[in-house]
């Protein structure tokens, strides 16, 4: 919110001008102001942060994919690794995830980069919160007897209008906003294939990778209502 207040605040605020295609960051006019330097410098400027975004999210990305592909939630292919030093480096995720990324950029340079961009991430967010409301009144009416740390005082009626919520904005973005149809078909199609590729092949062939094994043994063990008996038994069974 401050990034957008401090962006549109100031020259040459709200027009074509800040978010043409020919301007890569918002905060370039702000650059050139407070260090008194030229566009081409402060793009240069403004793109510093970016790398280190791109970098971070490249980090995450991959480390995800592999672990997607230990749990065979993924091809095993995808966990392939090569050790540099003491590091481990999913270099197939690293490939995949980079080939993945510039063809999303194609195809949204293609329409409008911002448009389909935002719309994207709005269709998205709207079914990712869906999907968690859902999947709190589930947890709430199925495994209400476990013990929680923190309890919602607003209970079921928070997802009742958070559900509103969201799908009120998913239904505005695909009925009343239909210039990038393209976007919403595409987004679709590629969740209808992601839901079906689960229910056929994922269901059932999905494990416990070895790391995740070991962390929920260990959880289980210190969160066990009956620890001393459960380590006593552990300790002579070692």
């Amino acid at each position: 919110m401050w990034i957008m207040f401090t962006v549109s605040s100031q020259s040459p605020g709200i027009t074509p001008k800040l978010y043409n295609n020919t301007t890569f960051f918002p905060l370039v006019f702000g650059y050139m102001r407070l260090f008194n330097i030229s566009y081409k410098h402060a793009t240069a400027l403004g793109a510093i942060p970016i790398i280190g975004s791109t970098f971070m999210y490249l980090y995450i990305i991959a480390k995800q994919v592999k672990s997607m592909a230990t749990s065979a939630l993924l091809p095993t292919f995808f966990s392939k690794s090569i050790t540099i030093g003491n590091q481990s480096i999913p270099i197939i995720a690293y490939i995949v995830v980079c080939i993945a990324g510039f063809a999303a950029n194609y195809f949204a340079l293609y329409i409008n980069i911002y448009r389909t961009s935002s719309r994207v991430a709005s269709m998205a967010g709207c079914v990712v919160y869906l999907a968690m409301m859902y999947c709190y009144v589930q947890f709430a009416s199925r495994y209400s007897h476990m013990e929680r740390s923190f309890k919602n005082p607003f209970g079921l009626y928070s997802a009742i209008i958070g559900s509103v919520i969201f799908l009120a904005v998913l239904v505005i973005l695909i009925g009343f906003h239909t210039e990038y149809r393209g976007v919403t078909i595409l987004y679709f199609s590629y969740m209808a294939v992601m839901l079906l590729y689960y229910y056929v092949h994922v269901e059932t062939n999905q494990k416990f990778s070895s790391m995740e094994q070991k962390v929920f043994f260990k959880a289980y063990i210190l969160n066990c209502k009956c620890l001393f008996p459960c380590l006593f038994s552990l300790y002579f069974f070692l």
